[in-house]
């Protein structure tokens, strides 16, 4: 009579049992998706300050200042510069606030939850100077521009602020300039300088010999009223005086 292996059977046994456990095909299709989050209703609220164009709080005018909450029709702050948006949905925001002599701000792409969030909102004034000439000359030995803006004296120390482009359309809004650069100007100083490295020019992807055109502009001190381009990430510049100089210069 043959013998049967004892410890054959049994790995035998083993491996059948796992190939008829082991299941194939097709997950199916996925399952719904769950429902959305809740949505709760509150208010944003904050307060106004105003500073002039020597970075000076102002306590006056508060209440003129307009805000709008996502291009909503807008509501006032009151005397005291408080303002409030009342039923408030969850949701993404921006408040955009204006005031007459003051330049224009916002607060971007903010997130509104539940309850009350507090926002407070800073604007400068629009500086009444203006530079009355502005000179660039190329520094000796390659090393950069030196851009030479002038202006009439003040007994107060105020800003100035430099933009550049390799177009002529250089300003102070983000699409028409690659770099900025900004300065005090003293109490009863008539100019500022700016040195312009070679190495910022080359960065900014001008080359050697090409065209750098500038444009000189009054700068609010401690400017308040600045915000990012959610576009190109670069700062947008309100706090400026209405009128600029322009001047053009060479990449060393």
């Amino acid at each position: 009579m043959r013998r049967i292996n004892l410890t054959y059977i049994i790995a035998l046994g083993i491996a059948v049992a796992m190939t008829s456990c082991t299941k194939k095909g097709d997950t199916g299709p996925a399952g719904p998706t769950g429902p959305a989050g809740p949505t709760y209703t509150g208010a944003i609220k904050g307060h106004i300050s105003l500073y002039d164009q020597y970075g000076s709080k102002v306590l006056t005018g508060l209440g003129n200042t307009q805000l709008s909450l996502n291009g909503a029709a807008a509501i006032s702050a009151d005397a005291e510069g408080y303002y409030i948006f009342g039923g408030t949905k969850t949701g993404s925001y921006t408040i955009s606030a204006i005031n007459s002599g003051y330049a224009d701000t916002r607060l971007n792409n903010f997130q509104f939850l539940s309850d009350t969030l507090n926002r407070d909102i800073k604007l400068s004034q629009i500086p009444t100077f203006s530079p009355t000439a502005l000179t660039v000359y190329t520094m000796a030995g390659g090393a950069g521009d030196s851009v030479v803006m002038t202006f009439a004296t003040d007994t107060r120390a105020r800003n100035c602020i430099i933009f550049l482009n390799s177009t002529s359309t250089v300003n102070n809004m983000p699409a028409n300039y690659l770099l900025s650069y900004s300065r005090s100007i003293g109490a009863n100083v008539p100019r500022a300088v700016i040195l312009i490295p070679k190495q910022d020019l080359l960065n900014a992807g001008l080359a050697s010999g090409a065209s750098v055109y500038y444009a000189a502009y009054g700068y609010s001190v401690s400017d308040a009223s600045s915000y990012e381009d959610l576009g190109t990430g670069k700062t947008v510049y309100t706090a400026v005086s209405p009128a600029s100089m322009t001047a053009t210069g060479i990449v060393p």
